[in-house]
């Protein structure tokens, strides 16, 4: 598994994303009264790396082949999880700029991969061979403006700021996260080419 992991994976666009999720909170880190919006452009990051992490260009050999798409990705988990430790690494340096909020920051990530993780799957399963590039072309821009615009901040808050809003963007990624794994689970079983062994 490990060898698949080291030739599938993307690991040049594993670190540079990595490198980024890092830079990007430290800069909320450095200013996070006017630099805040990067934190959200930074779970964008996140999440589109993930997704880039599960696309398979080889879709054509590797989707006839007896291992199933549980095990690809289980063996392209390697890149997510270090997708996850650099964004853990970076909530915990700049945790003295995150309003007193750290868990919560590292929850959207959390949250954030497991969608990515579940809607590429989704559509690998769906015969597309690279799904994560355009998961990616459209989750950087759409979290990028969501995080500067701010719409529904009172309603629905995606990316609280301040003291306001914390909880209820707890619940709204927990229940995301929840539904992705769902999805996840669903999808996985539907492949019909066994376990992840």
């Amino acid at each position: 598994m490990l060898r698949h992991a080291g030739r599938a994976v993307p690991w040049v666009l594993v670190a540079v994303a990595a490198v980024g999720v890092a830079g990007l909170l430290a800069l909320v880190r450095w200013r996070p009264w006017t630099l805040w919006p990067l934190e959200g452009v930074a779970v964008g990051l996140l999440a589109a790396a993930v997704g880039w992490c599960l696309d398979e260009p080889a879709a054509a050999v590797v989707d006839v082949t007896p291992r199933g798409i549980a095990w690809r990705t289980a063996a392209r988990s390697a890149g997510v999880a270090v997708l996850l430790a650099a964004w853990a690494t970076g909530v915990w340096f700049a945790r003295d700029g995150l309003f007193g909020h750290p868990g919560y920051v590292l929850l959207q990530g959390g949250g954030a991969a497991a969608v990515a993780v579940a809607w590429t799957t989704w559509r690998r399963v769906g015969g597309e061979a690279t799904p994560g590039g355009r998961w990616a072309v459209v989750v950087v821009p759409l979290t990028s403006a969501w995080a500067l615009v701010r719409p529904f901040e009172a309603s629905a808050p995606v990316f609280p700021f301040a003291d306001q809003g914390w909880a209820a963007s707890a619940a709204g990624w927990v229940a995301a996260g929840l539904g992705a794994a769902t999805v996840l689970a669903v999808v996985l079983v539907r492949d019909g080419r066994g376990s992840v062994r």
